[in-house]
């Protein structure tokens, strides 16, 4: 009977300490929850080994690099549709580096890890169908991971107001000391076999040396169970590079209102391997170099 009573005992003491246990772990992920809440700024980005830009992370970014945290709810408004979203996370502050998961409508799209750092916050990011859970913070090419730096915003520190300027081209081989480039620099950099990727499919836009440009896409088909890659002309004519910005002068086209028109891109930073730009529609873009 006695050691009976010793069992309840230490199961009753075990029960209690297992609930204070659970009650400080829900406590203390509550108060780590806390740090995030507020609205937050996008300071540095890197995805996939590629350092986007300062100025164009704005444009890089659905959110256009700000959001609010409540709870465990991101919050922001899309420069594509005007409209807010709604993400969700969850944290495990247990485990070093602290995790974190994002997911829309049930469905993870971020798996991850977070550190604060001096008042910022650090997050390194990757589509969990493209890796694994990061273990440092850095984005190296062929990672497919996306690193971000984040400051809080204040009341005294609103969200800017966009402004539609544009930007001298810099060479984004030079690090952070990239320098501006002159049109003659880009025109070089410029020659030669770009390729664009949209929902559609690939674009392929051929800058030849004597001014003259062609654009193709290419789409996937099936063809006698097989998979092709189909090119398609899309349309020619002239380009140049004036004031840092390329313009198409469009000779022909697939689509008729596009003869005559000249259609201009800000190039933002271009490298031998790769350039971002501004095109004719405002949307931000990236294309790779293939020859």
């Amino acid at each position: 009977m006695k050691s009976h009573c010793s069992l309840v005992a230490v199961f009753v003491l075990g029960s209690v300490l297992l609930a204070n246990a659970v009650g400080l772990f829900a406590q203390d992920r509550k108060s780590e929850l806390e740090r995030f809440a507020g609205r937050w700024h996008v300071v540095e980005l890197v995805e996939d080994g590629k350092v986007i830009p300062k100025s164009a992370i704005e444009e890089w970014l659905p959110s256009g690099g700000y959001f609010e945290v409540a709870d465990n709810a991101i919050v922001y408004k899309s420069t594509e549709d005007d409209k807010k979203h709604v993400k969700v996370f969850s944290i495990d502050a247990t485990e070093y580096p602290h995790q974190i998961d994002i997911s829309v409508q049930k469905r993870k799209v971020g798996t991850g890890i977070y550190k604060f750092d001096d008042g910022k916050l650090v997050i390194c990011l990757v589509d969990p169908e493209e890796g694994k859970r990061p273990t440092e913070f850095s984005a190296k090419e062929g990672t497919e991971r996306m690193l971000m730096v984040l400051e809080r915003l204040g009341d005294k520190n609103p969200k800017p107001a966009r402004t539609e300027r544009a930007n001298p081209p810099k060479s984004s081989e030079d690090g952070a000391a990239a320098r501006i480039l002159t049109d003659a620099e880009v025109t070089e950099m410029l020659k030669g076999t770009w390729k664009y990727t949209d929902s559609v499919g690939a674009l392929y836009s051929v800058m030849e040396e004597d001014g003259t440009f062609r654009v193709v896409r290419e789409v996937k088909e099936f063809r006698r169970f097989q998979k092709m890659f189909v090119q398609t002309p899309i349309s020619s004519g002239t380009w140049q590079v004036k004031n840092g910005s390329l313009r198409f002068r469009c000779t022909e086209s697939v689509h008729p209102d596009r003869v005559g028109q000249t259609m201009t891109f800000d190039i933002r930073s271009i490298s031998s391997k790769d350039m971002i730009f501004i095109d004719y529609m405002g949307k931000l873009g990236q294309a790779s170099k293939v020859k």
